[in-house]
C-alpha cells in the first residue's frame, strides 16, 4: 500500500446520514487490501495439508513468518491513522495471518469483491454494474490505484442519490426474489391475508410471477424467462442449488452495499448494515 497519509479524526456523522463520497473512497480503499488479502491466502485445507505434513519446527517457522508477513500488510493503515475507518469486524479479520484466518472469514472477505464492484460504480469508477447473474471480477482489485490513494478519496464524486436509489431498489428486489426462492425451496406455504386472498395470490409462487412480470414491465429486471427473473440463461426458479447460491449471494451483497450508501446503517457503521427485503 502506498501514499496513504494521516488526517485529523473527522467529527462522527449524524445517526442515518448518508455517507460522503469521501466515505466511499476510503471504504473502497479498505476493501481492495481486505479482499486482496483473503485472495492472496492458502484455501485453508491446503494449510492444513502443509501443518500436518511438517514439523513442530517448520509449523513454528511458518507461523512466525505469517505473523511477521501480516503486520506488514497492514502496518501503513495504522500508521497513516486509518485504523479508525476499520469496522471492527474487518479489525479482527485483520488480526488473523494466512495460518489462523478461519475458511468463514476468508469466504466472507472473498465475496466483499461484490462490495468493490458497487462503490466503484457508485464512484463513477465504472460506467455501470453488470447483470445480478454474473459475478464480479476479481481482476478489478487491479484498476483501483495502487498509489495516490489519498488523491483518490479527495477528489471522489458519488453518483447522484436518484441512481444509488434506483440501484438500491434493484438489488432489493434480487434479494427478495432469493429469499422467496428459499421459501419456496424449504417447502414454506403462504398463509394469504384477505387482502392477498383478494388480489389472487394463494402461493408464493403466483407473487413471484406477478412481481417478475411488473417488475420486467418497468424495467427494474430484464425480460422474463417463465413469468420469472432471468438467471444464467433460465427462470430463477430453475437454477440449481450452486448457481441459487451465488446468485442469492451476488444480490445481498450489492443490497448490503447500496444500503449503506443509501444511508440505512446506524451511524454508516458497516457491519450494521440492515438487509431486510
Amino acid at each position: 500500500m502506498k501514499r496513504i497519509e494521516k488526517r485529523s479524526k473527522p467529527e462522527p456523522g449524524e445517526p442515518n446520514s448518508r455517507p460522503t463520497a469521501t466515505d466511499a473512497a476510503r471504504r473502497l480503499v479498505i476493501l481492495k487490501y481486505v479482499v486482496g488479502r483473503a485472495l492472496a491466502a492458502p484455501p485453508r485445507e491446503i494449510v492444513k495439508e502443509w501443518f500436518d505434513k511438517w514439523s513442530s519446527d517448520a509449523r513454528d517457522e511458518f507461523t512466525h513468518f505469517a505473523e511477521k508477513q501480516n503486520k506488514g500488510f497492514w502496518q501503513e493503515f495504522h500508521d497513516a491513522d486509518w485504523w479508525q475507518y476499520f469496522s471492527l469486524w474487518e479489525q479482527q479479520y485483520a488480526s488473523r495471518t494466512i495460518v489462523t484466518m478461519t475458511h468463514e472469514e476468508q469466504v466472507e472477505a472473498s465475496w466483499r469483491v461484490e462490495a468493490v464492484q458497487v462503490l466503484m460504480w457508485a464512484l463513477g469508477l465504472l460506467s455501470e454494474l453488470p447483470p445480478y447473474d454474473e459475478m464480479a471480477d476479481h481482476d478489478l482489485l487491479k484498476s483501483i490505484p495502487q498509489e495516490n490513494l489519498l488523491d483518490l478519496v479527495a477528489s471522489a464524486k458519488l453518483r447522484p442519490k436518484v441512481e444509488i436509489e434506483r440501484a438500491r431498489d434493484i438489488a432489493e428486489f434480487w434479494h427478495w426474489r432469493a429469499v422467496t426462492q428459499y421459501l419456496i425451496e424449504s417447502g414454506e406455504e403462504l398463509e394469504p391475508d384477505e387482502k392477498l386472498k383478494a388480489l389472487g395470490f394463494h402461493s408464493y409462487d403466483e407473487i413471484v410471477r406477478f412481481s417478475a412480470s411488473k417488475g420486467a414491465e418497468e424495467g427494474t429486471i430484464p425480460p422474463c424467462i417463465g413469468d420469472d427473473f432471468p438467471a444464467r440463461g433460465k427462470a430463477y426458479r430453475d437454477l440449481t442449488p450452486e448457481e441459487c447460491s451465488e446468485v442469492r449471494s451476488i444480490a445481498v451483497q450489492r443490497h448490503f452495499t447500496l444500503n449503506w450508501l443509501y444511508g440505512y446503517a446506524p451511524g454508516n457503521r458497516w457491519d450494521e448494515i440492515p438487509t431486510d427485503t
